[in-house]
């Protein structure tokens, strides 16, 4: 971790057939041979396109490791929905595969001084909808230390309107955040600015997060 950047990352994630040229995520496994004792470095790659399930060969032991793909500059906190708004357009909407047109879940992860050092895209959906399972939230919190961590997703539609959808995950992750001994920032929905509306909705302003 640089000081002023935070960084993309993701955890266990491969690949079948080609690789990309430009892998957005990357993860180093460590292969070690039960019968010889001899390890042996290999990564592995996963493109968006090529989707597969982890595979792991008999007698055989995995070392997983952390890595991180991609560093941006950020210097301010992030423990205000504004700020959260402004992580969206300067970090997440900059993103040479961010889909606009599309719903994305972002959650971002912070350490003590509510200061984002990592961020991964949880799911990226349709026009009008995300799955988002606090499973897929919780990973790669866990796997990157988080004192905290908020959650951002857009509605393209523009408005950030919160649906019954948004209220039940948001509960379930705060519950299951509770129980880890995790702190839920914030839940921020981006839209865009219009007369009579704001261009994002937090929960926590809402008086929707304990």
């Amino acid at each position: 971790e640089t000081a002023g950047s935070e960084c993309e990352l993701d955890i266990i994630l491969y690949t079948k057939g080609a690789i990309s040229a430009a892998p957005r995520w990357r993860t180093t496994r460590q292969q070690t041979s039960s019968g010889s004792g001899v390890c042996r470095p290999a990564v592995e790659t996963k493109t968006d396109a090529g989707m597969a399930t982890p595979r792991y060969r008999p007698g055989t032991t995995n070392r997983i490791t952390v890595t991180s793909v991609r560093e941006n500059a950020c210097t301010y906190n992030t423990d205000t929905p504004e700020a959260l708004r402004r992580f969206w357009i300067e970090v997440i909407a900059a993103q040479p595969d961010h889909e606009s047109d599309k719903e994305s879940v972002v959650v971002v992860m912070m350490n003590t001084r509510l200061r984002p050092y990592a961020w991964h895209r949880v799911s990226l959906g349709t026009v009008s909808e995300s799955h988002c399972h606090p499973r897929e939230v919780f990973r790669p919190v866990l796997a990157a230390g988080a004192y905290g961590f908020a959650l951002i997703h857009n509605h393209p539609s523009g408005d950030a309107s919160p649906s019954q959808a948004d209220e039940a995950i948001t509960r379930r992750i705060n519950e299951a955040a509770a129980l880890l001994q995790l702190r839920l920032i914030d839940h921020v929905i981006i839209g865009e600015p219009a007369p009579g509306r704001s261009p994002y909705f937090s929960f926590k302003e809402a008086g929707l997060l304990a």
